[in-house]
């Protein structure tokens, strides 16, 4: 049982969730362990939690972290918990004791007697051993042969590359000296719908555009037209393509996609298959603007979290004509101050296709509990159920303020979030179905949302973070989930 618990306590912690990963460490009874794996995960855990906290608090959860990474070297030579021991010290404002460690652990790599370990984390050991011991070019080009020995593990590249910035920051030098070792950015892409029989000006454009950027990952839907000569072109470059639809991929494929030209939907078919993931929003409004926006805001939030993860750039590609007003996706996506790249088509027009179905967004609250009324935080609508109470709001972020005010006001209570767009004519009970059973499955203080629903809050408010936690069982069948717990400042 222990091996299995470490595995999903270290995956919660990297991704950010770090008071729901020490709660489970200290469930699990992990705390008192003397096994050097939990021992390592308790140093990872309070490092985590010390790097969020001020003062007193800080210096002294960081010393326990040091402390358990050491129990865990003990006397072996395990060059893991001693670098991570080593650079918590420094970032502690001991640099004499990580000069000391680190010193020691470029002594065991010298020596080959140290634990196996796979050549890149070698690698990445020395050069942060001697990016503690000041010497940036050295570190900088045992980085170099590190990564070169595993060219694709960016997940790994990335958990590097974060530490070493925040130990150039602690030095006082450039935070931009390991950049070119950057993965590759994650791009999210919209265009026009259709174009011209001949693609050759619209290819020529493009074919600049991605290979400077060069993407790991692109994210966006495919509507016949521009979305889908970039997938084509990114995946034949070798990024991963995301595809995030706004409903369901056959009336998604009827009106965005196959009513163009038949030629569209074959293409469309092909990327389906080719795709990474496919993900296709719930709701029971069809196609419609509020849909497509939501769309846009998932795939948005989608590609800044990938590159979050990835610690690299994230962009935005959009083909339009020169004279077209900024959607709102990009106007949202530059209010995050994030770049953008357009390629403008000259003196054509877009393809016209049919009406798309009516609908609104709504964002919507619930809990099997009443729910207190909080000034500043009014819903649209409400209603009482025998299920529970349901709260209906114009906006997801206006939905996620509320939440977390509730939380403030409660700090047990269980909520449920979800957002989509809604038929006209469409009853909150209706719509909330879904809400009212993520509240069920949330865990007391937490709030339980539909994934990937609430990813776009990383484009529209990135102070609250969610976590992907996964599925749960429900009458509607398995629906995936994020959580977010609210954190105290340990």
């Amino acid at each position: 049982m222990t091996l299995p618990a470490l595995a999903r306590i270290r995956q919660i912690a990297r991704a950010g969730d770090t008071l729901r990963a020490w709660r489970m460490f200290e469930e699990t009874g992990l705390g008192a362990s003397s096994a050097p794996d939990a021992l390592s995960l308790k140093g990872r855990l309070l490092k985590d939690r010390g790097l969020r906290s001020l003062g007193g608090d800080r210096a002294s959860l960081l010393e326990q972290a040091q402390e358990a990474y050491l129990q865990a070297a003990g006397g072996r030579p395990a060059t893991y918990p001693l670098i991570n021991a080593a650079t918590i010290a420094f970032l502690n404002d001991r640099p004499k004791e990580a000069r000391d460690i680190a010193g020691r652990i470029l002594d065991i790599l010298a020596s080959g007697a140290h634990e196996p370990e796979t050549r890149y984390w070698l690698g990445a050991t020395e050069a942060e051993a001697l990016l503690l011991l000041d010497d940036p070019q050295a570190s900088r080009e045992a980085l170099e042969r590190a990564m070169q020995a595993a060219p694709e593990a960016w997940e790994d590249h990335a958990v590097t590359l974060r530490q070493f910035r925040q130990i150039l920051e602690r030095l006082g030098r450039s935070p931009d000296l390991f950049d070119h070792l950057q993965p590759p950015p994650s791009l999210y892409f919209y265009g026009i719908i259709g174009l011209p029989d001949d693609e050759a000006e619209v290819r020529a454009k493009l074919e600049s555009v991605l290979d400077e950027i060069r993407p790991g990952a692109v994210f966006g839907a495919l509507a016949a037209g521009a979305d889908i000569l970039v997938a084509e072109m990114a995946l034949a470059r070798g990024a991963r393509l995301h595809v995030v639809l706004p409903t369901a991929i056959a009336r998604f494929r009827e009106i965005s996609v196959a009513q163009y030209d038949s030629q569209w939907g074959e293409r469309f078919d092909r990327l389906i298959e080719e795709a990474d993931v496919v993900e296709v929003l719930g709701g029971n409004a069809g196609l419609s603007e509020a849909a497509i926006l939501n769309g846009a805001r998932v795939a948005m939030g989608l590609a800044l979290r990938h590159a979050r993860s990835l610690a690299t750039r994230a962009l935005a590609l959009h083909v339009s004509r020169p004279t077209d007003d900024p959607a709102l996706a990009e106007t949202e996506w530059r209010a995050q101050d994030l770049p953008v790249c357009k390629v403008n088509l000259e003196n054509w027009l877009p393809a016209r296709g049919g009406a798309l179905d009516p609908a609104s967004n709504l964002a919507i609250v619930a809990s099997a509990e009443p729910l207190p009324a909080i000034a500043g935080h009014e819903p649209v609508a409400q209603v009482h159920g025998e299920g529970g109470e349901i709260l209906g709001f114009a906006d997801l972020v206006a939905a996620m303020s509320y939440a977390e005010a509730a939380l403030r006001l409660a700090p047990e209570v269980r909520l449920g979030l979800d957002s989509r767009a809604v038929a006209l004519e469409e009853a909150l009970e209706a719509s909330g179905e879904l809400a009212v059973l993520l509240a069920r499955a949330a865990p007391p203080g937490s709030i339980c949302a539909s994934w990937p629903q609430v990813a776009a809050l990383d484009i529209l408010a990135p102070r609250y973070r969610f976590e992907s936690a996964g599925e749960i069982v429900t009458s509607l069948g398995d629906v995936p989930i994020g959580l977010f717990c609210r954190l105290t400042a340990a």
